[in-house]
């Protein structure tokens, strides 16, 4: 009977570890903190690897002032053999031109949130103080709108006046030519 009982005994030792195990994996797995913690670390890696692909790396700064001085170099040579080139490939490779160009270019990223946002805007009605506030600009426009276009007025006449004579040279020098 003493086997018995110490036979009983590890039975049950071993079934309360394997219990003990069993509850800590559970607690584990439903532990908020690290279910938050896992997802915050996920969306870390998204937003970092977005804001990679829109603004762009350091190697990609590289890589683009290495592609700007070797195309600069190469300009004379290439215009030639690019003016031979059909407007069928110019129109086939505009878009993944306009993907590259854009990629890594936080002007554009910032154009297209810009975009995005003004669209957002324009789907949702505006609230009762905005509609206030904007009445309020559009006096305050008004008010100061006069003093300003004059002065463009200024500006844009003197502007005329200072190009007029070299735009009269220029003329001169092409009918010469």
């Amino acid at each position: 009977m003493g086997e018995e009982t110490e036979q009983l005994r590890r039975e049950i030792e071993e079934t309360r570890t394997d219990i003990s195990r069993d509850v800590d994996a559970l607690a584990y797995k439903a532990s908020p903190s690290r279910i938050v913690g896992e997802r915050v670390d996920r969306t870390r890696s998204r937003l970092s690897t977005m804001r990679d692909r829109i603004f762009g790396t350091a190697e990609d700064a590289g890589g683009a002032l290495r592609d700007r001085t070797s195309s600069a170099a190469s300009t004379v040579s290439s215009t030639a053999s690019s003016a031979a080139g059909t407007a069928a490939d110019v129109v086939t490779e505009a878009p993944d031109a306009v993907r590259r160009r854009t990629e890594g270019n936080p002007l554009a990223a910032g154009l297209i949130a810009f975009g995005v946002g003004w669209l957002a805007s324009s789907l949702v009605p505006p609230s009762e103080a905005e509609k206030r506030a904007a009445a309020g600009l559009a006096d305050a426009a008004r008010e100061h709108a006069g003093p300003v276009v004059e002065k463009a007025k200024e500006a844009a006449g003197e502007v005329g006046e200072n190009l007029r004579e070299p735009a009269r040279e220029a003329v001169e020098s092409v009918r010469s030519t």
